[in-house]
């Protein structure tokens, strides 16, 4: 009796191994001009949407002392990391006194930064170095 509740166990505990969902984290600093953004809000926003139409938050992070953020239980997916530093403190995003910035490449011509995709595999293998490193007033971009 007691080899077949053990065998009952060990075959429990390997089924409840097999049914672990694989998560994935996604982590990086915010900076602008070099230096580190704390209290910066990152998010992370789901691929496909348009910027006109909207875009879904699937999920976020506060970057800290140091500019670094983790954000943790990230489904599989594409996605775009992007991050916003509400600089009046009020909660919200103003084009003339926020600062926004995306996880990208760095366009020549503008210097402006394009976002990339992120891509999250159902493998469970964690993102590192997903940095914004700069910062941009859209309300100074436009004139």
């Amino acid at each position: 009796m007691k080899k077949l509740l053990l065998s009952l166990m060990v075959v429990s505990f390997v089924v409840f191994l097999g049914c672990e969902k694989l998560t994935t984290t996604i982590s990086g600093t915010v900076n602008n001009d070099g230096a580190p953004v704390n209290g910066a809000i990152v998010m992370l926003l789901e691929y496909g949407d348009t910027a006109t139409a909207g875009m879904s938050l699937s999920n976020g992070s506060v970057t800290l002392s140091d500019g670094e953020y983790t954000i943790v239980k990230v489904d599989p997916g594409d996605y775009y990391i992007c991050s916003i530093k509400d600089n009046n403190g009020n909660a919200s995003f103003d084009m003339d006194v926020d600062a926004i910035g995306y996880y990208g490449e760095r366009e020549e011509l503008t210097g402006v930064t394009i976002p990339s995709r992120i891509t999250v595999n159902d493998d469970g293998d964690d993102l590192n170095d997903i940095d914004v490193d700069d910062l941009y007033i859209i309300g100074d971009l436009t004139r």
